[in-house]
């Protein structure tokens, strides 16, 4: 970066000092953010960055027929610059520029270039990687590391039900409240409830508990004390705890009906065991759409300026790097 500063300082000021321009006296894009537009041509593509203190300006004109900013790519993209399509492009300007200069159909007509410097050779690379991905549960992807709790080939980290109970995993880490950072742990057991799927272990699984079958065992709550069925470890509140109303022993109190009513021992306040004869699986109706960030390297490899017999060879000029996110979608909560 500080050898491209001095061969660009130097060029400019022997070409401007004795006509009275203008002298560059820094060229200072470290810190300001790479940007990047479509071009006017197809698969055309301009990364640039604009340093708007000191008028300055430069952009990477190319076209690619396989880059995405939302692709990984195995390796680097690699592209011969050119005098026409594939340039890298130093300007400086006579006023201020913001992107719509280099990604409006027609760039304002206020702006006039004083002094431009034209790459024309040198080889660019531009490599696209993953450098997170995410389910936004409330866990952090370094601390679920490899973990598939629920065994559904979907790691923790990706994963926004991780104990696939149809019980959002940031929901069950908050208990519905905002910023709680205490994990709740329902039944007491060695599990916390997003990685526990029978939350109030009373032998029913929390997917199982959804009532009215709408996908969400939340909103089921059968005998109305306020407690959801998930978290209720006596769903029909008649003394006698769920998991104890399972009076064939085979650890499902679902398939227990005791008087024959049609109504399971657990759900049913006139038998002393019960259960709905109803184990009927529900498959979780979350979108695994995971929060993906890339980012997207660029790189410019030995570098010859056009117009001047100064070369600027067998160094890397490095425009750093930008990061695109892609939010994840939720269909149920």
């Amino acid at each position: 970066m500080k050898k491209l500063f001095y061969f660009l300082f130097s060029i400019l000021v022997v070409s401007s000092c004795d006509d009275g321009d203008i002298i560059i006296t820094s060229f200072e894009f470290d810190d300001v953010d790479l940007q990047l537009c479509k071009g006017a041509k197809d698969n055309e593509f301009v990364f640039f960055k604009i340093n708007e203190t000191s008028n300055e300006a430069i952009s990477y004109n190319f076209i690619s027929e396989t880059y995405s900013d939302t692709i990984a790519t195995a390796t680097p993209i690699s592209i011969e610059l050119n005098s026409e399509t594939n340039n890298l492009i130093y300007r400086k300007f006579n006023t201020s520029i913001t992107a719509d200069y280099y990604c409006a159909n027609i760039p304002p007509s206020n702006i006039l270039i004083t002094e431009e410097l034209v790459g024309t050779s040198g080889t660019s690379e531009i490599f696209t990687e993953i450098i997170e991905e995410d389910d936004d549960d409330g866990v952090a992807s370094a601390d679920e590391g490899n973990r598939d709790t629920d065994n559904d080939g979907i790691p923790d980290f990706k994963d926004q039900d991780d104990d696939n109970d149809n019980i959002l995993t940031s929901v069950e880490l908050s208990n519905g409240i905002p910023d709680n950072d205490d994990p709740r742990n329902t039944d007491g057991d060695a599990l916390d409830d997003y990685l526990d799927p029978d939350d109030d272990n009373d032998g029913i699984l929390t997917i199982n508990e959804d009532f009215n079958n709408n996908g969400n065992p939340r909103d089921d709550d059968y005998d109305n004390d306020g407690i959801p069925d998930y978290l209720d470890n006596d769903d029909d509140n008649d003394g006698i705890l769920t998991i104890d109303e399972d009076t064939n022993g085979n650890g499902n109190p679902k398939d227990d009906d005791d008087d024959n009513d049609g109504i399971a021992n657990y759900l049913d306040t006139n038998s002393v065991e019960d259960s709905n004869n109803s184990n009927d699986d529900i498959s979780p109706s979350l979108d695994n759409t995971v929060q993906t960030t890339f980012r997207t390297t660029v790189t410019i490899n030995r570098i010859i300026f056009g117009g001047g017999n100064q070369n600027f060879q067998d160094e890397n000029f490095s425009f750093g790097f930008r990061d695109i996110t892609i939010p994840k979608t939720t269909t149920k909560m």
